[in-house]
């Protein structure tokens, strides 16, 4: 039996309902000085607004790669031969820089600050401990299992590394050079090709977890462009945060709106090419699907769903296809309005749309999915 679980922002406020998405935005606006509030509310119909403020976000960090990409140029010769050509001066551009960096960064110590320490496996055992049973329960049971998650922060890793060993799961990084901006402790490379090669170990019982917007816990090297991730242990214990310009480093994560365009990097597309095969191509495609806390606000996540659900329907060679939907709704005009937006994002025909009290969706949160047992 070939299972993928996908989990989505629900589940992490489950454990913690700071996590929602308002409650980041916030922290983030509070950090933040009066000159930097201004550029950002600029781009935004209201403060806290969660769709207003991705876009935001992605504005920013458009900005930021823009600015990079144009400074980088103007410090070649091909670019200097441009600025004497036109009497132009690039003496301002470190500065822009460096205020836009800064706004990005603020964003992200927010999110970390917020996620960092409440993660803890005894707050799991007390807001969790169903959904942990199911979970557990499940992976003893499939043959394969992929584990999709778009929060960044570590709850799933959190919860394999506390009932399996860290042999028994792959997260397609393998161990790579001593780092000394964090006491030359090792720091991991992503590379699927290459983790299997040295860590087949940990593909050997088919669980897998692909953080699919990336980690808290995960970097690209400036210098080399190569994409790592250090311990939470180490995360912490240097404070890489406080210091993640001058070690050369950025947050290999996925923020803002945009996000079908950020995904064709590494290593989102890497991780969202593997979501996409457990849905559409024939040979790899997962029997069952579980969704978890997901809003459905993600178009590539949508579409991959979709046409596995399409594969289930067809007249030649139909592969069936458990999909179950965890959602939060209490009350009923939220949960219909929920049912409505899963219908209208995966564009069902009329016939195989949900509908209220559809079996398929579960609206009593994570540990309700124990109830599958």
């Amino acid at each position: 039996m070939k299972r993928a679980i996908l989990t989505g922002n629900g589940l992490s406020v489950a454990l913690n309902k700071e996590f929602g998405l308002e409650s980041i935005t916030k922290r983030f606006f509070d950090r933040l000085d009066e000159e930097h509030k201004s550029f950002i509310e600029h781009h935004m119909k209201s403060n806290y607004n969660q769709l207003d403020f991705e876009e935001a976000i992605s504005s920013v960090e458009l900005a930021l790669d823009t600015l990079k990409h144009y400074n980088k140029f103007l410090s070649q010769e091909k670019g200097k031969h441009f600025m004497k050509s036109y009497k132009l001066d690039d003496s301002n551009f470190n500065a822009h820089l460096e205020v836009i960096q800064g706004i990005v960064f603020e964003y992200i110590a927010s999110v970390l600050d917020l996620i960092d320490g409440n993660v803890k496996q005894s707050e799991i055992e007390n807001q969790l401990n169903d959904f942990v049973n199911w979970l557990t329960f499940t992976i003893d049971n499939s043959n394969e299992i992929d584990l999709f998650t778009l929060n960044f922060d570590l709850l799933l890793e959190t919860i394999l590394l506390t009932y399996y060993n860290k042999r028994d799961f792959a997260d397609f990084h393998y161990r790579g050079d001593r780092w000394a901006p964090i006491g030359n402790e090792y720091r991991f490379y992503f590379g699927p090709d290459r983790s299997k090669q040295f860590h087949p170990e940990n593909y050997a019982k088919n669980v897998r977890l692909h953080h699919l917007h990336g980690s808290l816990t995960s970097f690209k090297d400036l210098e080399d462009g190569r994409l790592f991730k250090v311990t939470t242990e180490d995360l912490r214990n240097y404070e890489i945060y406080n210091k993640i310009f001058e070690i050369g480093v950025i947050p290999s994560i996925v923020t803002g709106g945009g996000k079908s365009l950020k995904v064709l990097q590494e290593p989102f597309s890497y991780y969202y090419n593997e979501f996409k095969k457990k849905m559409v191509i024939e040979d790899y495609m997962c029997d069952e699907l579980y969704i978890i806390g997901y809003s459905f606000r993600d178009e590539h996540i949508n579409k991959a769903i979709k046409e596995r659900m399409e594969a289930a329907r067809r007249k030649e060679n139909p592969k069936d296809f458990k999909l179950i939907i965890v959602d939060f709704a209490t009350i009923d005009k939220d949960k219909q309005e929920f049912i409505d937006t899963v219908n209208f994002k995966l564009q069902l025909p009329k016939k195989h749309r949900f509908i209220f009290g559809d079996e398929r969706i579960l609206f009593g949160g994570a540990n309700d999915i124990a109830s599958l047992l």
